[in-house]
């Protein structure tokens, strides 16, 4: 994960997404690729109008971000770019080998949840989802692993490893809804042989139970980020995500992690 992607706009989640990228990029020793979107307005439309992301209110002048950049030390690399925000991200998304973004909120729904489902599955880079509250990424602490035996809770837990590595705990939540075809003990398997230790534990849960669930296991276990898959098939776009995927971007208080 040595080129961590970040769109740069004057919203209220500017600076938790900043801060993500920048633990994201030190964990890496990789580089920052800042994507300046100032060319968009306050709801993501370029000068030809249209939206593809509603943004939040600006909050902040892009001179200040250039500033935190400059100062972090970091390696960057400015992309600059006057389309809207989600074909500029899809458009740079091959140069990542993660993108990180704003998580949706209530109010945003549904053009930032479907922004970044389109996303998700046309970019090959996994998606950091980073609450507008959240003061960035801890990644020595506890990590919560969604599993449901799919396919996309596979990759995406295989294409957290490198991130795994820094914690020091791992649980896998186990969600059952009686069609789990590969159980979490596979999962925990797979880990231990990259060396990386993971307690598993397990709840039957069924439609938007699951969703519930997650959220009081990630209250539980005070993890610090949660990786997960975008469950479903690939069909139309607003049916990509299942309910458990919407109902954590939403209300998980801390970034998840997602690779469909």
């Amino acid at each position: 994960m040595r080129e961590v992607l970040v769109p740069i706009h004057d919203d209220v989640g500017q600076q938790s997404r900043l801060q993500a990228a920048f633990d994201l990029v030190r964990a890496s020793q990789g580089r920052l690729l800042c994507l300046d979107l100032a060319g968009t307005d306050a709801k993501g439309t370029g000068a030809a109008g249209g939206s593809s992301l509603v943004m939040e209110a600006e909050v902040a002048p892009l001179s200040t971000v250039r500033d935190q950049v400059a100062a972090s030390g970091l390696s960057v690399h400015w992309i600059e770019s006057r389309e809207e925000m989600l074909p500029a991200i899809a458009k740079f998304a091959a140069q990542a080998d993660l993108i990180v973004m704003s998580a949706p909120r209530a109010d945003l729904f549904p053009p930032t949840y479907a922004a970044i489902s389109e996303l998700l599955v046309a970019a090959n880079a996994p998606i950091v989802a980073v609450p507008p509250e959240s003061p960035g990424i801890t990644l020595n602490g506890e990590v919560l692993i969604c599993w449901d035996g799919s396919r996309e809770a596979h990759h995406a837990m295989v294409a957290a490893i490198p991130l795994l590595r820094r914690a020091s705990a791992v649980t896998i939540v186990e969600i059952d809804d009686g069609s789990l075809k590969l159980p979490a003990s596979q999962a925990q398997t797979l880990l231990a042989q990259r060396n990386i230790a993971a307690r598993v534990r397990s709840d039957l849960a069924f439609g938007e139970k699951a969703g519930f669930v997650l959220l009081e296991q990630i209250e539980l276990l005070k993890a610090n980020y949660v990786v997960m898959g975008g469950f479903g098939h690939s069909r139309l776009v607003e049916n990509i995500f299942g309910g458990v995927t919407a109902r954590l971007l939403h209300e998980s208080p801390v970034p998840i992690f997602l690779k469909h």
